[in-house]
């Protein structure tokens, strides 16, 4: 695996149940309103307090998922990730409170994951998309969904990322005959 030359983010087309169009525009422009999930948690000014976050049943929920599942802020700063991100980089605990560009092994890979993060938080709409990603010798093809969610007046994007190494290489590489 190439970790050096860039990618290319790709945003991907995700399949479309049986909706009709507009049900599917409904639904995919949604963000995932979390507050109700939290309202012990939220301060006076309406921002939800991360610190205690890995205590609460959303966090739990996300731990029990076994793909690597993070929250990413604003700031495109990692502010929760799972066990599973251990696929990502064994140490998976230090990537809370990295950079969300941290991540990839390619600059160029990086600042393109961190835009995506921006479009979801602008537009509201998630995002597929597939890239490298790893940390210190870690390496993993991963396809990412990104998804706008909200705990009062916090917007975050979860990301879920699918680890398709094995997919990926197994396709036949094509070489150009000259």
């Amino acid at each position: 695996m190439d970790d050096k030359k860039p990618t290319d983010f790709k945003v991907l087309k995700p399949n479309k149940p049986s909706l009709n169009a507009l049900e599917w525009e409904r639904l995919s422009s949604e963000t995932i309103d979390l507050g109700s999930l939290f309202n012990k948690d939220v301060t006076s000014s309406g921002s939800f307090d991360l610190r205690g976050f890995r205590a609460t049943s959303f966090a739990k929920l996300l731990e029990a998922v076994p793909i690597p599942a993070l929250l990413v802020s604003p700031a495109r700063t990692v502010m929760f990730c799972n066990q599973a991100c251990r696929k990502i980089g064994a140490a998976y605990d230090k990537m809370q409170g990295e950079e969300f560009s941290s991540l990839f092994p390619s600059p160029e890979d990086g600042i393109a994951a961190e835009s995506l993060i921006q479009k979801v938080l602008a537009k509201r709409t998630p995002l597929v998309t597939e890239g490298i990603l790893g940390m210190g010798k870690t390496r993993m093809w991963g396809r990412m969904h990104l998804r706008s969610v909200r705990v009062e007046k916090q917007r975050l994007v979860l990301v879920i990322i699918e680890d398709i190494t094995l997919e990926k290489q197994s396709r036949p590489q094509v070489v150009s005959q000259a």
